[in-house]
């Protein structure tokens, strides 16, 4: 069975790993990056290249609208 990769963009530290919890517990899935702000998930995820990302919204900084659209940029897999 293939792995689902997930990466969590979320500013609440008690939902964000609750949502990791879930992921790593469910089967088929794995939580490979938890982030707290948009910034460091534009640094990290084009390197874990997951197979889905859980994006927030409501963001401080850089919201999470923006932050998907330069991933889409950033992102070779995205662009496919």
């Amino acid at each position: 069975m293939d792995i689902i990769s997930v990466a969590i963009v979320e500013d609440n530290h008690d939902i964000r790993s609750a949502m990791e919890l879930l992921i790593n517990g469910s089967e088929g899935y794995a939580c490979i990056g938890a982030f707290n702000n948009a910034e460091n998930a534009l640094e990290k995820i084009p390197q874990l290249l997951p197979n889905v990302v859980l994006m927030d919204f409501n963001l401080p900084g850089m919201n999470g609208i923006e932050c998907i659209t330069r991933l889409k940029g950033s992102t070779p897999i995205c662009n496919s």
